[in-house]
């Protein structure tokens, strides 16, 4: 808070400004405050730390020095290009190394960020929000007219970065004999927006895409298994691999730990996106609703 107090004969007018937010929880988001994808040194949204005038977005326009506010964010989505969501306020990206020298153990330099030698760059960026792990449930997930246990199991990630993200050659695998086997790869030109959410069925017909929502069939099939997810109800491992093979992000649920395994329903992030996870009917907004493929649980958009 700054004051002016400007004297006018014996009449004084009291002038207060202020900017910023306090710092609120981010909601438990997981990994994708760190992730930024883009240059440290980029744009701050037009604010400009030494502006002496016009509208700075609610900043003093006055000021002549001292940081920007922070402003407020449950994800980076919220943020301009250049910065990243840390604890609920939007602030520039601060790089933590620029060689591998630079971080502590077995940690890599990827992107200007200490990471472990198999996570991808863009760890963080994509999240899993909502999953149906078992097919077998009472309504039509991918609305092709079937209730079919393998085809209507899904997993659905959203981009919760700031940048459009090229999903060419990246693979969704699970375990399975031992092993991480592929269940869906992306196609060359695969392009998801910030805020994007993109749907992977085990099968059958999915609807149509839009630009905010991408809806698949899985393409990348066992040999001898007709649908590619082939999820297990008990447990299971599921990450998703950049096109390096370096990881993404990943969910774990049942016998596999991590989250528990959810029966006749999907699990889901409350609150959306950087919530945990909760069968989707106990979700505050779902209104008993069983899932929610390519949106929030209450239906709108991300």
């Amino acid at each position: 808070m700054r004051t002016w107090l400007i004297a006018l004969g014996v009449s004084a007018l009291l002038f207060a400004a202020c900017g910023g937010s306090g710092n609120k929880k981010d909601g438990g988001l997981q990994d994708a405050d760190a992730w930024d994808g883009s240059d440290a040194g980029g744009d701050d949204g037009g604010l400009d730390d030494g502006d002496s005038g016009g509208d700075d977005g609610g900043l003093d326009d006055g000021d002549a020095g001292g940081d920007d506010a922070t402003l407020p964010c449950q994800i980076t989505a919220d943020c301009q290009a250049g910065r990243v969501c840390e604890q609920g306020g939007c602030s520039d990206f601060v790089a933590e190394c620029q060689q591998s020298e630079d971080c502590s153990g077995d940690e890599v330099c990827r992107d200007r960020r200490c990471l472990d030698p198999e996570a991808s760059p863009f760890q963080g960026a994509l999240v899993f929000n909502e999953l149906l792990t078992d097919g077998a449930a009472d309504e039509d997930a991918n609305s092709d007219g079937t209730i079919d246990a393998l085809e209507d199991e899904f997993v659905e990630l959203v981009n919760v970065g700031n940048q459009s993200l090229d999903l060419s050659g990246w693979t969704l695998v699970d375990t399975d004999w031992g092993a991480f086997l592929p269940r869906h790869t992306f196609a060359a030109g695969t392009s998801l927006a910030p805020r994007g959410a993109v749907v992977v069925f085990g099968g059958g017909d999915p609807p149509d895409s839009t630009q905010a929502v991408l809806f698949f069939a899985s393409n990348a099939q066992d040999p001898g298994d007709p649908y590619g997810l082939d999820l297990d109800d008990a447990g299971d491992r599921i990450r998703l691999l950049d096109a390096d093979g370096l990881t993404v992000a990943s969910y774990a649920y049942g016998d596999e730990g991590g989250q528990p395994a959810v029966s006749d329903e999907s699990s889901t992030r409350d609150p959306d996106l950087t919530g945990d996870f909760t069968p989707h009917s106990q979700a505050a907004l779902s209104q008993g609703a069983i899932f929610s493929p390519g949106t929030r649980v209450d239906g709108s958009a991300f």
